[in-house]
């Protein structure tokens, strides 16, 4: 009896990790993507100022490590009458106008960081609405501005980073919270800073955090035998600096691990004529969400479950996430029985401001 219950717990984990996969390759598109500059293809009018960036990389850092990566700061706190610690909240921003995900919904954070900078080159928020069998990809602007208060301000003169505009955007809001020690719900001093600043932002409770990156979502595709799609046009373009190299022709054809990455990605790229052509925003998330139905119909059968022993694998080099054992079965392992089973509905939201140059960096700036 002991055996066959064994038997039945194994069977079911394998179906668990086997679901859940597909959330993971969902977001890992979407991760893929490289949005610098989320919203009107107009923005890209505006050429951002080079500019010093910040250089912390995207580790979690918690108390066990942080003497070990923050360094003593440049200019010790003068005497002040004000208390800057008691100063609520971390920014002056006014929450967002609209309302973006119900009450009840499971949100998770999802990243990925740029190879060269460290910065999160994507970083948007998978929302699981059970009541309404939805989920929601909400798309951040990278380059999103934000206006900090005067205790975290205060924080980033001590340490010589106040006028260095980098930090003023989203994608390094990350790299701020060591230097507050900022504690919260994860471990990490860096996930609970930017999981704070997006609820005062957006008025969104993030409930887990998922970083992916490009090796992954590669090992993955490759690990399913890839996938079969129809190319709408020839893309090729290079990017040495970024490692994209991406040469693939128009028509049906099996795409590998590297070839799918270069799919999702591809934005920009040259004709036959030699000449260069944009896709935009838009079109690209066209291609990746076509790229994810065409994965889950491939691949979504109960046949592949033998392959989640190497999965689990890959994952585990490629991902890191705050989901404990316990939540995947506790939480998880119902919603994603929910979603595959009632095949909820898909919506993405990608959040649009202006385009502007403050003190000589760009910005987007949503209201």
């Amino acid at each position: 009896m002991r055996k066959k219950r064994n038997s039945k717990n194994k069977i079911k984990k394998s179906i668990i990790l086997w679901l859940s996969s597909f959330v993971i390759i969902a977001i890992s598109v979407f991760v893929l993507g490289k949005l610098g500059l989320l919203g009107n293809d107009k923005s890209a009018a505006i050429e951002p100022t080079p500019e010093v960036q910040p250089t912390i990389d995207p580790i979690d850092i918690t108390k066990k490590n942080v003497d070990k990566y923050i360094p003593t700061p440049t200019a010790l706190p003068t005497p002040s009458e004000i208390d800057y610690d008691s100063i609520p909240g971390l920014t002056n921003e006014k929450t967002y106008s609209k309302e973006l995900v119900s009450k009840n919904s499971k949100n998770i954070l999802f990243l990925g960081s740029d190879k060269v900078s460290g910065l999160y080159d994507t970083i948007g928020i998978l929302s699981i609405d059970k009541e309404n069998e939805k989920l929601k990809l909400i798309m951040i602007p990278r380059d999103l501005y934000i206006n900090y208060n005067e205790k975290v301000r205060h924080y980033l003169s001590i340490y010589g980073k106040a006028n260095n505009p980098g930090f003023y955007k989203i994608n390094a809001a990350h790299n701020i919270g060591p230097y507050l020690k900022y504690e919260g719900k994860f471990e990490s001093y860096s996930m609970n800073f930017l999981a704070d600043v997006i609820k005062e932002k957006f008025g969104i409770e993030i409930d887990d955090y998922v970083r992916v990156n490009t090796t992954g979502f590669v090992e993955l595709v490759d690990l399913f035998g890839g996938v079969e799609i129809d190319v709408p046009y020839d893309m090729h373009y290079e990017d040495p600096f970024q490692d994209l190299f991406i040469h693939i022709d128009k028509g049906r054809q099996r795409l590998n691990g590297k070839q799918a990455e270069g799919f999702v990605r591809f934005r920009q790229g040259y004709n036959e004529k030699g000449e260069l052509f944009q896709i935009g925003d838009i079109e690209r998330k066209n291609n990746q969400i076509k790229f994810i139905k065409a994965f889950i119909n491939q691949h979504g059968t109960i046949s592949n479950i033998d392959k989640i022993p190497e999965l689990t694998k890959t994952l585990s080099k490629n991902l890191k996430h705050s989901v404990g054992v316990g939540d995947i079965f506790t939480s998880y392992l119902g919603l994603a029985k929910e979603v595959v089973t009632k095949k909820y509905e898909i919506e993405s939201i990608t959040l649009t401001g202006q385009s502007k140059m403050l003190n000589g960096t760009y910005y987007i700036f949503i209201e």
